[in-house]
């Protein structure tokens, strides 16, 4: 319990709510519930079923950005990928009505429905999002697609990892996810930047979703 002052005493301008001591709130935080790292509340209190948990491999990668000089393409420093959570979450957005309920009851004051990664199995719906959109292609060779800035980009799982932009081609390592080889599709004007990046969230839900959730059906 929170300590206060007495309420005899609660007649001038102290405070009522005190401090702690130092061992009780070792004792406050050791009831920490890690609900930044093992929550799956959403889940629970989605009266549609709508959010789904799944097992994702940790991840550490430096993916580089391609920038396009005189029709060749140049690496620079791109982002740093840390994923370490175990467990991550997902809603699929067929069944999802926006009600907000996962909004009411997250302890992190996010909005899971909007936050989270989300899947589609439609087509039409998909390809309406400009971001934040994966469908999972039904096929021989494991294959997503996500929506990045309006743009749609794939990623298949074969031996190694094929990911295609409107922009390039590219081939990476499927366990560091290290650039093995790129080439442009076309004309791409100079000094446009295309980051990497969006293969580890699409490597991501593609891998963590397809072992861990193998009946979820595909588009």
């Amino acid at each position: 319990t929170v300590p206060q002052s007495p309420l005899s005493e609660r007649r001038g301008f102290g405070e009522v709510i005190l401090e702690y001591s130092e061992q009780a709130a070792i004792e406050e935080a050791s009831r920490c519930l890690d609900c930044d790292t093992f929550c799956s509340l959403c889940v629970s209190v989605c009266p549609n079923l709508a959010f789904l948990t799944y097992e994702a491999t940790p991840l550490q990668a430096r993916l580089p950005d391609l920038v396009v000089r005189d029709g060749a393409l140049t690496r620079e420093i791109g982002a740093t990928v840390h994923i370490d959570q175990g467990l991550q979450v997902a809603v699929l957005t067929d069944f999802c009505n926006e009600c907000g309920n996962c909004v009411t009851f997250c302890p992190t004051s996010g909005k899971p429905y909007i936050d989270k990664p989300r899947l589609f199995l439609n087509l039409a719906d998909f390809e309406a999002e400009a971001d934040n959109a994966f469908m999972i292609v039904a096929g021989d060779v494991p294959t997503i697609r996500g929506r990045f800035g309006g743009q749609t980009h794939e990623l298949r799982a074969g031996d190694t990892l094929r990911y295609t932009t409107p922009a390039l081609d590219a081939t990476l390592h499927g366990e560091t996810l290290a650039l093995e080889a790129v080439s442009l599709r076309g004309e791409v004007a100079d000094e446009t930047r295309l980051p990497l990046a969006p293969v580890a969230s699409l490597w991501t839900v593609l891998r963590g979703v397809g072992d861990s959730l193998p009946w979820l059906p595909r588009a």
